[in-house]
């Protein structure tokens, strides 16, 4: 079973240290003189995600134990919510808000499949100790 991102860490990435990048499954061969010829070697490449997490002492320790047992320091996938699409409320062609029998908002509910980037998760004392910022590297599977 594919463990999910605990419900007891923070679900939103913050903002200032969020970026995703684009899929890269190109394999480039040096050339004897100019630019290196490329071509498409994966249609299916993961995109590298740079997420960062303000996080207490007591999270800070949950994530510790998530990296190390629950995805065997990094080595196993995982869910995590979707940071760009999950959440967000569903609007019709003409903008106006989707809503159910009962008058509330449709909202759109969205996981990415992710494995640890190249390096494991470090942390950034924020507060003397008692916060942190943690940078995730993540690789979203297609």
């Amino acid at each position: 079973m594919i463990p999910y991102w605990p419900s007891d860490l923070p679900q939103r990435v913050l903002a200032d240290s969020f970026s995703e990048g684009l899929a890269d499954g190109r394999l480039r061969t040096a050339m004897e003189t100019g630019h290196a010829k490329s071509r498409r070697r994966f249609s299916s490449a993961p995109k590298p995600v740079a997420a960062g997490f303000k996080v207490s002492l007591d999270e800070k320790a949950r994530l510790e134990r998530f990296w190390l047992e629950e995805i065997a320091g990094g080595s196993l996938p995982f869910l995590i919510p979707d940071q760009a699409r999950d959440g967000v409320v569903l609007l019709t062609d003409g903008g106006l808000q989707l809503l159910d029998d009962q008058g509330r908002p449709l909202i759109n509910t969205a996981w990415w499949l992710v494995l640890a980037g190249d390096s494991p998760p470090a942390f950034t004392t924020r507060n003397r100790g008692i916060s942190y910022t943690v940078t995730f590297p993540m690789m979203v599977m297609p």
